[in-house]
C-alpha cells in the first residue's frame, strides 16, 4: 500500500529502490575522499593565500566536544571527561589555536557568522565562554549582521547561560530535542520532559534571540506514527522558527555507544517513512516550509526567503544565508574550507591538545587543490550543481555555464543520461533550461545530487565509504 507523500503517493518499492547509503552532502568532495597527505604546512599556506582578500568575511565554527553523558544514537565526535583539568587543557589549546590561525589570517578579521557545536558546547561555565569569546574578540571583528549560533542541551544549559549568550550578541540558539516521547528518549538515554524544553524556549523568547531552532530525530527505536504525531503537535504548538528533521543513522560498527539502543525496537523502512511523511505532512500544514533536504522554517525566516530567491546556502554548520567564501573550524575534529581545500583537524582531545602544545598546527587531513591542478575548476562546478539541488531543489543549466564557461549539457552529458530514472518517477523535471526537484523528489535529493559525484560506484550494488542510508 503506497504511502502518502504532499501530492503524490510514494509506493514501499520506489523507497526500497533507492535506500542505499549515501553523503549529506556538506562539502563536496565529501570526507571520505580527503586524504591524510593534506597535513599542517597545506592549511598554513591556504590560510596565508586567504588572508590576502582582506575585505571578504570568514565564517568560523568551534568544536566543544564534551558532554556530561553520551545520548546512545549520538553520532556527534565528542567526549565524556570527569576531570575538569581535561576541560582545562582543551581550552588552552583551543586559545593558542585561535591565536595561531588568526596571525596566519591577518590583516584578514571580519567574520560574519560563527558558530559553536559539540558536544554539548554550554558544558562550559560562563566564565570558560566568556574568556572564549574574548579570546575571539581580540582576533576576529564581526560584521554588523553577524550570525551567532550555539547548539543547546536544555538538559544541561541554565537560564544565566542563555541570559549570558544573549549579551555576548548570540541571537540564534538550536536545541536538541530529538522526540518528546518518554519511550523513546528512554531507549535512546536521553530523557527530557516537555516542560523542560518550554521553560527553556519561553526564557529565550523573553531575551528576544532572533531565532531558534529545533533538532528532531526519525528513525529512533520505539518511535510510532501516532506517537511521534503527538511530539510533532507539541513543537507545532511551540513554534521554533527552524526545524532540522534528521534520519537516524544507525552506524553501531562505526559508533559502539550506539550498541546500547535496543535495536529489535528500530521501526522498519515502512514505518520509518511514514514518519518521515507524516512529519513532512503536518509541518507543512502548520506553515512551515520545506528548506533543503530536511529543514524546515516559518515563511517570514530569512532561509524561506533566500532559498525563494536561490540565495541558500550549505557548508559544515547546516543551511545558511550567509555566503561567506572561506570557513575557519577550531577545535578538536572541526572542519574548514579555506583557499577552496578542505582540511580537518585531529579527532582525539587529548592528541589535538598535545599537537597544539606542540607548536604545530592540528590539521590531519583534508584535500589540498594545488593551483597548478586541472581538477579544481571541475570540483567546483560539480560542488555548485550538488549545492543548487541541496539547496534550492532546481539547476539553471544557463547560470552554470555562465559561471564556470562551461557548456551545462555536453559538460554533464554522461550524469544526466542517468538521471532518466529519477525523470521516470517523477521525482526530477528536466526542461531545456535547467532541472528541477519535484516535491515527493525532495526526499530522494541526496540519490539525485549522487549522480553527479564522481567519487561514488556508479552501480549502486558495489561497496563505497560508509555513509548513513538515504531514507
Amino acid at each position: 500500500m503506497p504511502l502518502s507523500s504532499p501530492k503524490k503517493s510514494v509506493s514501499v518499492e520506489l523507497l526500497k529502490k533507492y535506500d542505499r547509503p549515501g553523503p549529506r552532502y556538506t562539502s563536496y568532495p565529501t570526507a571520505p575522499n580527503w586524504t591524510e597527505d593534506v597535513g599542517p604546512k597545506d592549511y598554513e599556506d591556504s590560510l596565508r593565500a586567504a588572508s590576502a582578500n582582506e575585505t571578504d568575511p570568514l565564517s568560523l565554527y568551534l568544536h566543544i566536544p564534551f558532554c556530561r553523558r553520551r545520548c546512545y544514537y549520538c553520532g556527534c565526535n565528542t567526549c565524556v571527561v570527569k576531570e575538569r583539568d581535561a576541560v582545562t587543557n582543551y581550552l588552552e589549546a583551543l586559545h593558542t589555536e585561535i591565536d595561531r590561525v588568526s596571525d596566519l589570517l591577518a590583516p584578514r578579521r571580519r567574520v560574519g557568522q560563527l558558530h559553536l557545536g559539540g558536544g554539548t558546547p554550554t558544558y562550559l561555565t560562563i566564565d570558560e565562554l566568556s574568556s572564549l569569546f574574548d579570546r575571539i574578540g581580540d582576533r576576529f571583528e564581526f560584521t554588523p549582521n553577524c550570525e551567532k549560533s550555539m547548539e543547546v542541551d536544555p538538559r544541561v544549559t541554565t537560564d544565566e547561560q542563555l541570559t549570558f549568550l544573549h549579551e555576548r550578541g548570540f541571537n540564534r540558539i538550536s536545541f536538541g530535542v530529538q522526540d518528546l516521547d518518554p519511550e523513546v528518549q528512554k531507549a535512546i538515554g536521553r530523557i527530557q520532559p516537555t516542560d523542560l524544553v518550554t521553560a527553556k524556549l519561553e526564557h529565550v523568547r523573553r531575551l528576544g534571540f532572533e531565532g531558534v531552532n529545533f533538532d528532531l530525530i526519525y528513525g529512533l527505536p520505539r518511535q510510532q506514527i501516532d506517537k511521534f504525531a503527538h511530539t510533532l503537535d507539541e513543537v507545532v504548538r511551540l513554534r521554533p522558527d527552524r526545524i532540522a528533521l534528521y534520519s537516524f543513522a544507525f552506524l553501531p560498527q562505526r559508533m559502539a555507544h550506539q550498541m546500547k539502543l535496543p535495536k529489535e525496537d528500530l521501526p522498519d523502512l515502512n514505518t520509518k517513512f511514514g514518519l518521515f511523511a507524516m512529519a513532512l505532512e503536518r509541518l507543512t500544514a502548520a506553515g512551515y516550509r520545506q528548506i533543503g533536504m530536511d529543514h524546515f522554517a516559518l515563511p517570514e525566516d530569512e532561509l524561506t526567503k533566500a532559498q525563494k530567491d536561490g540565495r541558500l546556502h550549505r557548508n559544515f554548520m547546516g543551511y545558511t544565508v550567509q555566503s561567506t567564501p572561506d570557513m575557519v573550524g577550531l577545535g578538536m575534529s572541526s572542519i574548514g574550507y579555506i583557499d577552496d581545500s578542505f582540511f580537518q583537524n585531529i579527532s582525539s582531545v587529548g592528541d589535538y591538545s598535545k599537537t597544539i602544545a606542540g607548536g604545530s598546527l592540528a590539521t590531519y587531513r583534508g584535500l589540498w587543490l594545488k593551483p597548478d591542478d586541472l581538477s579544481p575548476v571541475r570540483l567546483k562546478t560539480i560542488a555548485h550543481v550538488i549545492e543548487s539541488l541541496m539547496c534550492n531543489f532546481e539547476v539553471s543549466f544557463k547560470a552554470v555555464s555562465e559561471r564556470f564557461d562551461i557548456e551545462y549539457q555536453s559538460y554533464f552529458a554522461e550524469e544526466h543520461s542517468r538521471l532518466s530514472e529519477f525523470v521516470d518517477d517523477e521525482l526530477l523535471f528536466c526542461h531545456d533550461n535547467g532541472m528541477a526537484v519535484t516535491p515527493p523528489g525532495r526526499t530522494f535529493v541526496r540519490n539525485i545530487a549522487m549522480t553527479f559525484d564522481t567519487y561514488l560506484p556508479k552501480d549502486p550494488k558495489r561497496s563505497g565509504p560508509n555513509f548513513s542510508r538515504t531514507i
